[in-house]
């Protein structure tokens, strides 16, 4: 019998080897044992062939039957699978690039696939703040832009697209700004810099992910596989980070416990990295924009200064118990006077304060509250300004991004903006407020109107894009009051966004205001009840802080 196993496998070629993987043939001997491990790895190695074989066919196939990739991002943006636009052809057969369904955008967006011979296309990119929050994208500065062109120059076509995606920061931008090279840009409207802090806190396991584990985690999801996985599984659901997620929210804004500790806040090394790298991500956004022919706009950023306290404050290093004594004495020896509505004696005290620690963020919001009451707007805006760079958890950009920001512009031959200064102007108080700011960071109508007129005007002294005597007079913008009263619903976001940044910042009191209006004009709008529901037990003696709110139905959620 043994020789006639041996006669079998010696009739096929190659065979000996094989059949003595497999036991037919057995020797002894450390030659014997190494033919047979390398037998089973030669084994799984061409398993493994075959089934990677099985899974490119099975690709290919459906790649032939059109079957659709992924439609869900799952990387938020930082890797380049899903794309922001997708080419559709409209009802009345004309093809348009749309705003991809995968990136889950509260807005959507579209401009044509051919773009005219004389067309000008300018591309806005930033964060929330320019993509319009609270408002629809009709209401956002891109779309006062776009009338204020065209009214100017109506016998040019021009098309302004936002494509700006709430809760990116520049890292994300950039990879928004290579996409957009794709499709003719003749301009390009950088307004981002409020998430630099931020994005790390919410993304950190993708972006401390092992750069070639990432972009293959990246290519696989780009798969057809990929996609009917994603369809029989209900992955599919649109998620994007959303004031309705508390989830996300507690990592975008941060929550008490961390603001009181003071450790949500960048060290000065983290503050330095992000400083530089958000300087890099502009500078090369206009280098891709150099590449592709067209030209960029930097605009600076404004927030609210002069209503929106600081999170957390924290003293100077080093400071004595003594020290500390004496600086608590003229606190409240300030806050007695302002309190009695003496000003000037409230100011000497925490003047003194201020000599004893220079460092606290809330003494300066009180000192330029009694300054402004004082009539002294010069100090009162300085005031103000230092107050939220020295804000230990800041729910806006630090006022050093502004200098980056006009240096990048100057260093790439780009244009500049001077936004904060244009709604600084435009503002009633020392700095902005709430009049131009429906909470920390998200411009209001009016202020979306002061953005559009300045950047206008920008490009007219350009000549960009026809010399400025070519321009006719701008049209004049609708009254907001006006605005808000055709669309009851504009106003209604505004407080709904605003009481969402309040219980995030745990301004309790705030956010119960808002949300009982909009109950007491809707007492059955389901995501404010719950969020009142929340922030009072929250309020309540006893209850443990915390935010669980579930995500509401899509019909009542608050844009981002």
């Amino acid at each position: 019998m043994q020789a006639k196993r041996r006669e079998f496998a010696g009739g096929l070629p190659g065979a000996p080897v094989l059949m003595k993987g497999i036991g037919v043939e057995r020797t002894s001997g450390p030659s014997a044992r190494r033919t047979s491990a390398a037998a089973r790895v030669g084994l799984v190695f061409f398993g493994l062939l075959v089934g990677v074989g099985m899974l490119l066919v099975a690709e290919g196939l459906l790649r032939l039957a059109g079957v659709a990739p992924a439609r869900r991002d799952p990387f938020a943006g930082f890797g380049d699978s899903r794309p922001v636009f997708e080419r559709v052809e409209r009802k009345d057969g004309m093809a348009v690039w749309r705003t991809a369904v995968a990136r889950g955008l509260p807005h959507s967006e579209e401009f044509l696939a051919d773009k005219p011979a004389d067309g000008f296309r300018v591309f806005v990119v930033g964060e929330s703040s320019a993509a319009g929050v609270p408002y629809p994208a009709t209401q956002a500065f891109s779309a006062w832009l776009a009338r204020r062109l065209q009214g100017s120059l109506p016998g040019r076509p021009i098309e302004v697209v936002n494509a700006a995606i709430p809760g990116y920061a520049s890292r994300r931008v950039l990879g928004v700004v290579r996409e957009v090279t794709a499709y003719e840009p003749d301009l390009l409207i950088v307004y981002a810099g409020h998430n630099e802090f931020a994005e790390s806190r919410q993304y950190q396991h993708l972006l401390e992910m092992d750069p070639r584990l990432f972009r293959l985690r990246v290519l696989l999801s780009s798969t057809r596989l990929y996609g009917v996985l994603e369809r029989a599984l209900g992955w599919d659901a649109p998620r994007q980070v959303d004031f309705d997620d508390i989830e996300d929210a507690k990592q975008m804004f941060a929550v008490a416990d961390e603001r009181l500790a003071g450790t949500a806040y960048p060290s000065e090394r983290e503050r330095g990295w992000g400083e530089q790298h958000y300087r890099w991500n502009l500078e090369e956004m206009a280098r891709l924009m150099q590449d592709s022919g067209a030209r960029t706009v930097f605009v600076s950023l404004g927030q609210n200064f002069s209503d929106w306290a600081p999170g957390a404050s924290q003293h100077r290093a080093g400071l004595e118990a003594a020290e500390l004594a004496r600086w608590e004495e003229q606190v409240a020896a300030g806050r007695g006077h302002a309190v009695a509505g003496d000003c000037a004696r409230a100011l000497d005290s925490f003047e003194q304060a201020i000599e004893i620690d220079d460092q606290h963020a809330q003494l300066y919001f009180e000192l330029a509250g009694c300054a402004e009451r004082q009539g002294e707007r010069q100090r009162a805006a300085l005031a103000y300004l230092r107050a939220s760079n020295l804000d230990r958890v800041p729910h806006g950009a630090p006022s050093s991004f502004n200098d980056i920001i006009q240096e990048a512009a100057e260093s790439s031959n780009s244009l500049f903006v001077d936004g904060a200064a244009a709604l600084a102007a435009g503002s009633s108080r020392p700095l902005p407020g709430d009049d131009l700011f429906v909470d920390p960071m998200h411009p209001n109508l009016r202020a979306n109107q002061i953005l559009a007129a300045s950047i206008a005007d920008a490009l007219r002294q350009a000549g960009l894009p026809a010399p400025s005597a070519e321009w006719a007079e701008a049209p004049q913008d609708p009254p907001v009051e006006e605005i808000l009263a055709a669309d009851p619903s504009l106003r209604r976001q505004e407080r709904l966004v605003r009481a969402a940044s309040c219980a995030l910042a745990r301004r309790d009191a705030c956010a119960l205001a808002e949300l009982d209006v909009v109950l007491a004009d809707e007492p059955e709008h389901a995501w404010a009840r719950q969020l009142r529901e929340v922030v009072a037990r929250r309020s309540s003696p006893g209850e443990v802080p915390g935010l669980a709110l579930k995500r509401p139905p899509s019909s009542t959620r608050p844009p981002s």
